[in-house]
Order: structure tokens, then sequence, then C-alpha cells
């Protein structure tokens, strides 16, 4: 598999406090696959088989112990980190990380809040937007992230992000938005869930640039492949690059000191 860098060692945390809104998807599925490495963080009442982590380390802390997550953050400071905060228990790490943040130790590189065009994820991502700047973590540094997308509402989902942000911060402040990145609402999600696999298991055919198999090779020689996946992997050289075009996207907006 190919990864964006070598030595590139981004702190990406993942958040809302509006539930069904894609953080689980855009960990595993935009900023894993990408990244050499990563450590999975996973923060709250995750059932850990509900996703493959095959061949990636993962820490699962059930209870809202921000301390015990920030210290895996400097335990790990040499690689990649990718933390999922569940929905019950964001306002619990708000309170944490208020405490523990200063405006120079801030230990995450980007905030990513997944939101939909919908009113209601849209009022608790700026909720959770304004925790974060209230706990010394910059602007700069806190992204909204257009989630779940239908096809053909692009713009318009787009849009409305742009629109709330104006509307609710005065001009120059607020959370960044990317130009063109989205995810979109894809059931290809849904059923990569039900297979228990996420992109980060593809590995690229030999002899065959661009193509990609949710198998091993030696699976794939003798044919030994599940139905399910093979009927995924006609889809992945679709999605595969949209996402890498969105996660390159999305690594603009890192703060210059965490890109060397």
């Amino acid at each position: 598999m190919e990864h964006a860098q070598s030595a590139f060692h981004p702190k990406i945390c993942i958040l809302s406090a509006a539930g069904g809104c894609g953080k689980t998807t855009l960990a595993v599925n935009l900023f894993r696959p990408f990244l050499e490495n990563p450590l999975m963080l996973f923060m709250g009442p995750f059932p850990e088989k509900m996703f493959s982590l095959r061949g990636m380390e993962a820490h699962f802390i059930q209870r809202s112990e921000v301390d015990d997550l920030l210290v895996l953050t400097v335990m790990y400071a040499d690689c990649p980190i990718i933390a999922d905060i569940r929905m019950n228990v964001v306002e619990a790490f708000l309170d944490g990380v208020k405490t523990c943040f200063t405006p120079k130790d801030v230990c995450f590189d980007l905030f990513v809040i997944p939101v939909t065009a919908d009113p209601y994820s849209l009022h608790r991502g700026m909720w959770t937007a304004d925790r974060l700047h209230a706990a010394n973590v910059p602007w700069e540094q806190i992204l909204f992230l257009p989630a779940r997308v239908k096809e053909g509402a692009e713009k318009e989902a787009l849009s409305a992000v742009q629109q709330v942000v104006r509307d609710h911060y005065a001009e120059g402040t607020g959370p960044l938005i990317p130009e063109e990145g989205f995810i979109e609402e894809n059931p290809i999600f849904n059923d990569m869930y039900g297979a228990g696999v996420c992109l980060a298991d593809l590995s690229e055919i030999p002899d065959a640039p661009g193509r990609w198999s949710l198998c091993n090779q030696s699976e794939r020689a003798a044919e030994k492949r599940a139905p399910a996946l093979v009927r995924l992997e006609g889809k992945m050289d679709y999605l595969r690059p949209r996402m890498e075009r969105v996660f390159r996207e999305v690594m603009t907006y890192l703060p210059e000191s965490s890109r060397s």
C-alpha cells in the first residue's frame, strides 16, 4: 500500500457533539488509509469489532479519561495519531482538554468536525467548535468537513456550511472550511463495515496500476475471495481516489510545523 508521506506525523482529532455525521468513517476510511502506521485512539463506548483494525495499533479508552488519551499522544509523538471521540463523551472530553490545553500546547494539530447540512448537525458542530476554541485551540486548527453529502447536492451542502459560519462568527474567525472537499453519502461505507473491511485493507493489484483488491495476493491467486469482497472491489477504484483527494486537501490545513 502507498502512503501519503514518510516521516509525516500529524495528530488528528475527529469529534462532534452530533451523532450520525460520519466521525468513524473519517477515522478509518479518510485518514487511516493515507497515513503511515497511525496510532488509532477510540474514546467512548466503541464495539471493538465494528471495523477492521488489521495491522494497526489501536487503543480503546472506554471511559472519558482525557488524561489517558493525552498521555498516549505524548508516548506516540513520533507517529501519526487519529483520535475518534464518541458523541456521548464529547462534552467530558471538551471539559478535560480545557484544563489541559494551553495556547502553546494543544496536543493535536487539527480538530476535524464533520457536519451535515442538517440544522441540528450544524448547531452541534458550532457548539463543539466554540468549546474547542474556549479550550485554547486556535481557529486555524479547527476544520468543518461537510459529510454525508447527497449526490447532486454538493454545492448546496458546502454553501449551507459556509453560510452558517458567516452568520455565526465574526469575519476572520470561526472554523476553517475546505474549498472543495466533502464526504459523500454512500452506501459503500455501510457495506464495508458489514464486511469488516476499510480502505486501509486495500492492496494494489500487481501489473494493474490504479486497481485495488480487498484480499491479499495469495487469496486472489487461489481464487478464495469472499463474495462480499468481490462485490465491493469493483467500487474501490472509484472510492479510494475520491477519498485520497479529500485527504490531501484536508492536509493542506495542517499547521506548517506539522507538515515537515
